[in-house]
């Protein structure tokens, strides 16, 4: 990257061991969470927002993610999972939050949300 260039991405979140980014052609939101990589459209954000708040309390979590439009072929995994703990299921959730609201307040500021 140039000094002049344009930025691919732009930040959501940047707090240690979690990273939140989107990229600025697609739209498409990048999780980075101990080690995973996580490529999701804004309907996956909010699906796996719904699915981390409605976990019951537990002290650890297996979250199943698998996405129907990989095929094994492309993604060379079948299927893949979250193992967490409470505390590291609460700093996802706080973070997935944190981008969800940056995301909405652009949208909000440039005019394309409705206010209601």
């Amino acid at each position: 990257m140039t000094a002049g260039s344009l930025p691919s991405h732009r930040l959501l979140v940047d707090e240690p061991g979690l990273l939140l980014t989107q990229c600025c052609c697609c739209g498409e939101i990048e999780l980075y969470f101990r080690g995973l990589a996580i490529a999701l459209n804004l309907t996956d954000l909010y699906g796996l927002v719904n699915r981390l708040e409605n976990l019951p309390q537990a002290a650890h979590y297996r979250v199943g993610l698998l996405d129907l439009r990989d095929t094994l072929n492309k993604a060379g995994f079948q299927a893949i999972g979250l193992d967490l703990t409470d505390v590291e299921r609460d700093r996802l959730l706080r973070g997935l939050h944190l981008a969800c609201l940056r995301l909405d307040m652009d949208l909000l500021t440039r005019g394309h949300l409705p206010l209601n």
